[in-house]
């Protein structure tokens, strides 16, 4: 069956949709435990990766290679976790982390500011102004945070296979209507749309590592990086170049790597 990403505004239902499905489809529910997870396996500071994806843009856009990292070691991770499909992932932007795996359906989760409003003064404890002005914050730096790593409008509704206002929707009827889709032929996962999601981790993975490797660096930046079914391309660094050789001889301690192809 399909993996299913939710992305949403504060507090427009997101986390009650995703719980609503893990419960109806038997699936794992993923959501902040995935920085937790990706520090551990890479051996990265999780404040800082936590702050990495916190931080406001104009922060970190002059650390831009250091954002590089972040989402490198964030998305190699989570292409781990739904190896086994049956996941619903919500938050960071899952559906732009997968990008060219099929058997990912999109859901958007919208809903009225009064409805948010009212969520926020029940679990912030804030006044109706006050709730307001945080949902409006949260979202704006939602919306730059995509724009921002993805180069993206966070709200372009051509990024989701569906899209649920809960206005005049419930999240129960949401969930029913996501269980139904998630089995078509559209979103199940083949041959192709796995190798697609190997192929997407095994390229995140060499990234990162390339990244972390202390003799490549922020130099990994430079270099592009592409897999196919185990065999790894690296290109864009001049022949020759002494960090091509320290890139292959990383690559080739990888297990997940079965070639490596330079130049």
């Amino acid at each position: 069956m399909a993996i299913v990403t939710i992305s949403r505004g504060t507090l427009s239902g997101g986390r009650r949709l995703a719980t609503c499905l893990a419960a109806g489809l038997g699936y794992q529910v993923i959501s902040r435990e995935l920085l937790a997870e990706a520090a551990r396996r890479y051996g990265v500071d999780e404040q800082n990766l936590i702050r990495g994806v916190e931080q406001p843009p104009s922060f970190w856009e002059r650390f831009r290679t250091d954002r590089q990292v972040y989402l490198e070691v964030i998305r190699a991770t989570l292409c781990q976790l739904v190896r086994q499909d049956n996941v619903v992932y919500h938050g960071h932007a899952g559906h732009m982390l997968l990008q060219g795996v099929e058997h990912v359906l999109r859901v958007r989760v919208i809903a009225p500011m009064a409805y948010r409003v009212r969520a926020a003064m029940a679990t912030q404890g804030l006044g109706e102004k006050e709730a307001e002005a945080y949902i409006r914050r949260k979202d704006e730096e939602r919306a730059a945070w995509t724009r921002f790593l993805h180069g993206v409008a966070w709200d372009d509704p051509g990024l989701y296979d569906l899209t649920f206002n809960l206005e005049n929707v419930t999240v129960e009827a949401a969930c029913e209507a996501i269980v139904r889709m998630v089995d078509r032929p559209e979103f199940r996962m083949t041959v192709d749309s796995m190798r697609r999601l190997e192929d997407l981790y095994v390229a995140s993975h060499v990234r990162s590592m390339l990244f972390l490797n202390p003799k490549v660096g922020m130099a990994a930046s430079k270099i592009d990086v592409t897999a196919s079914s185990g065999v790894v391309r690296l290109s864009g660094l001049p022949p020759g170049d002494v960090l091509v050789a320290e890139a292959v001889r990383t690559c080739r301690q990888m297990p997940e790597v079965k070639d490596v192809q330079a130049g």
